[in-house]
């Protein structure tokens, strides 16, 4: 969540993560997914092949420039994550191969990203608000989030050129109109260090274990998380964990389920 997805436009980061959800615990070295399911899971409202393929191709050619570093005492690795590209236009689907030696990356990336939250994730129209969204949600059980200004800037990937003025107008605006619906409670405040801002502090009011609507977050035998309303629990349900907290500070909390 703190790589910044540089030049992906918001439609883009949809099918990127849809891509990386489908990837995820697979096991294997490539998946394919058909244009009718990449639609539907990425809210991909274009029905045109050619403009599919033109934006795939778009969309890989900004994937295969997320190079992760390794860095050590002794040296310094760069890898590729993504190795692979096909599209048949005739059968309709693609292709996507992941590097085998960093697939735990892949795999850390939609680790706590649910069917649910995907489902959310493409509702939202910035791209700014977008990455806000999977940030604030590493924090949803605290309902805190606290980011130098410097930092805010490289992670949203914001242009050199904005002054204050355009960050509220263009970034914070449109971050506060829409991530309220999924973050109640959310306010911004701005600290600053003299006469500039230094950093920006996000509140909201923190997820219980249950949501307002009645549902919790499940994960199964198989790693993978579900929703479940309060109404349906099975006794299997209540001894199933919650995802992790995270980390703040030395806390790290685990959460269990009980009626």
């Amino acid at each position: 969540n703190y790589v910044p997805l540089r030049k992906f436009n918001s439609k883009e980061m949809d099918v990127f993560f849809v891509l990386c959800s489908e990837l995820r615990d697979k096991g294997q070295k490539k998946i394919r997914l058909g244009y009718d399911r990449l639609r539907e899971l990425s809210n991909y409202k274009a029905q045109a092949v050619a403009r599919l393929e033109k934006d795939m191709e778009s969309i890989y050619d900004k994937m295969i420039q997320l190079v992760y570093t390794s860095r050590t005492a002794e040296s310094t690795e760069k890898f590729v994550l993504f190795t692979g590209f096909k599209i048949n236009n005739v059968e309709q689907w693609i292709e996507i191969s992941v590097n085998p030696e960093l697939e735990y990356i892949l795999n850390d990336i939609t680790r706590e990203f649910t069917r649910f939250e995907l489902h959310e994730f493409t509702q939202i129209q910035s791209s700014y608000a977008k990455t806000m969204y999977r940030l604030l949600k590493q924090w949803r059980l605290v309902g805190h989030y606290k980011v130098q200004m410097e930092n805010f800037r490289e992670l949203l990937t914001i242009p050199d050129s904005y002054r204050m003025t355009d960050i509220q107008r263009q970034v914070l605006t449109p971050i506060q109109r829409e991530l309220s619906r999924y973050f109640p409670g959310l306010d911004i405040q701005k600290i600053k260090k003299g006469k500039v801002i230094d950093f920006l502090v996000f509140r909201f009011d923190p997820e219980d274990d249950i949501r307002a609507d009645g549902y919790a977050t499940f994960r199964d035998d198989g790693g993978e998380y579900y929703q479940k309303h309060i109404d349906d629990y099975t006794p299997q349900d209540i001894e199933r964990k919650l995802p992790e907290e995270p980390i703040s500070g030395e806390r790290k909390a685990k959460r269990t389920v009980s009626k």
